[in-house]
């Protein structure tokens, strides 16, 4: 089914649930927090809903998006990859991380509400408050995304205030949902400080810049470890499950659950994920997360010695950049 289609069944779905196009407008600025204009545009077609839009508005008017992206095709495994230009963010995109973080901020009223990712990257959601760590993931980007004419130096990035604000602001939100898993590849720091030299050895990170990595990298160890040892996020007290994975991970899968929402993802391009909430896919990521425990080893509140023995290991490599 093609995108123009799916956005008219869509826009058929809010007309049937609020006909009065006035209270229409009235409510879907209010569930995205824009201005009317913006909605107008949503409804006339020039600049379609986005994923993450569609998903929010779906969950407070109670809209089944299966039933409209999928039609009679309900079968059919869908993904969105929703690419983000983080050297050049427009209003738009800045909208899709906020209207994400508006989703996840929910979990505060769903006492059942989890999120779980299996990562071979470090996650936004950990090192977001670290300012060097998000400058050195958006430069990551940046130098690969970019043009050769375009690309800067690891000290030159500034990170734009407006997302500056979505990343605190996202931290901050993810640690509201009552429960959260994470499975890491034991290899984790290891392939960052693999980054790191690489940009080291052409230039492009000095050794001062290094060295505020290096204390941004062990502040965030002894955050994690502290999780890892209380078994839940000091800000609201939310139980964390930190697994170790004895295998290597071939990608970043997640998925979200919160009242009836039913999001997997699987991260993309450092910065993106492709996002689906199609049942099926989501029942499939849960299943495989889920499986990866076999082969990992839980580190939260047990496994002392693994803990300790994981954090030293990461600590020696990183005071040695």
């Amino acid at each position: 089914m093609k995108w123009d289609e799916m956005h008219r069944f869509f826009l058929n779905a809010l007309e049937r649930r609020i006909p009065e196009k006035a209270k229409l407008i009235d409510a879907l600025s209010d569930i995205l927090s824009v201005e009317k204009g913006v909605i107008y545009r949503r409804l006339r077609g020039e600049a379609p809903f986005s994923f993450f839009e569609a998903v929010q508005i779906a969950e407070k008017l109670n809209i089944s998006l299966d039933s409209i992206i999928y039609n009679d095709l309900k079968q059919t495994e869908h993904f969105e990859l929703k690419l983000i230009e983080y050297t050049e963010l427009n209003d738009i995109e800045y909208n899709h991380w906020e209207n994400y973080i508006s989703l996840i901020d929910s979990a505060k009223d769903d006492p059942e509400s989890e999120i779980a990712e299996s990562s071979n990257v470090l996650p936004i959601s950990i090192y977001a408050i670290f300012d060097s760590l998000s400058r050195f993931y958006l430069f990551k980007w940046q130098y690969l995304f970019s043009g050769t004419k375009n690309r800067i130096s690891f000290r030159d990035l500034v990170i734009p205030e407006r997302l500056y604000q979505i990343y605190q602001a996202y931290f901050n939100t993810v640690r509201k949902v009552a429960n959260t898993i994470y499975i890491w590849d034991h290899l984790i720091f290891q392939y960052l400080v693999t980054d790191i030299k690489y940009f080291f050895g052409i230039n492009l990170i000095s050794r001062d810049d290094i060295q505020l990595i290096r204390n941004d990298l062990l502040a965030l160890l002894e955050y994690i470890e502290e999780i890892a040892m209380n078994g839940c996020f000091e800000e609201t007290g939310n139980p964390v499950s930190f697994y170790i994975s004895d295998i290597n991970l071939d990608a970043d899968y997640s998925y979200v659950k919160i009242n009836d929402m039913r999001i997997s993802l699987v991260r993309t391009f450092i910065l993106n994920s492709v996002a689906s909430t199609d049942q099926l896919s989501f029942a499939k990521i849960k299943d495989w997360i889920q499986s990866l425990t076999k082969s990992s080893t839980l580190i939260t509140q047990s496994g002392a010695v693994h803990r300790a023995e994981f954090f030293e290991k990461q600590r020696t490599m990183i005071s040695e950049l």
